[in-house]
């Protein structure tokens, strides 16, 4: 016994540093990088989906009230459905990607959600407000929809750190 515990421990140690060494360290730093991956995977999904909102409204009331060219390229209607889909998206998908953002980013994002839900309750609530065969009013009120969650995003977008 005393001739085996010299030349187990030893032996024991170099296995054991081993399996630190080539298992438990590189998994460790993996997950870290897999995270820092997530965490920047959800920040420009935010990021690059208000700044799409943004350029939409923006490009879109320009073009319509600022006489000048929509390089959005999109009608009223085609605006107005493609600002909703990115907003439904990011509503939709909001529980994956606050698990990895930053607190920060976390609170943007929350507050993002929360400002676009209440402009589109405002807009629920004043819908069909008007005469059936007044088409302007109609108009109006789905430009100022997207005029608003233009801004909505535009805030965001800003309040993001860079």
């Amino acid at each position: 016994m005393e001739y085996l515990f010299p030349i187990v421990g030893p032996l024991l140690g170099v296995v054991v540093g081993a399996w630190l060494t080539n298992s438990y360290f590189p998994f460790r730093l993996k997950r870290r990088e897999w995270r820092w991956e997530k965490e920047l995977w959800a920040s420009e999904l935010f990021f690059e989906t208000v700044s799409r909102i943004s350029f939409i409204a923006d490009h879109y009331i320009k073009a319509e009230h600022g006489g000048r060219f929509s390089m959005s390229g999109l009608g009223l209607s085609d605006a107005n459905d493609e600002i909703m889909r990115l907003v439904k998206s990011l509503h939709s998908e909001g529980h994956k990607l606050r698990l990895y953002m930053s607190r920060e980013n976390a609170q943007i994002f929350e507050q993002y959600l929360r400002d676009s839900q209440e402009k589109y309750d405002i807009a629920r609530a004043s819908w069909g407000s008007w005469d059936v065969d007044d088409d302007i009013s109609e108009n109006m009120h789905t430009e100022n929809v997207v005029a608003e969650q233009g801004e909505v995003a535009a805030k965001a977008r800003e309040r993001l750190p860079r």
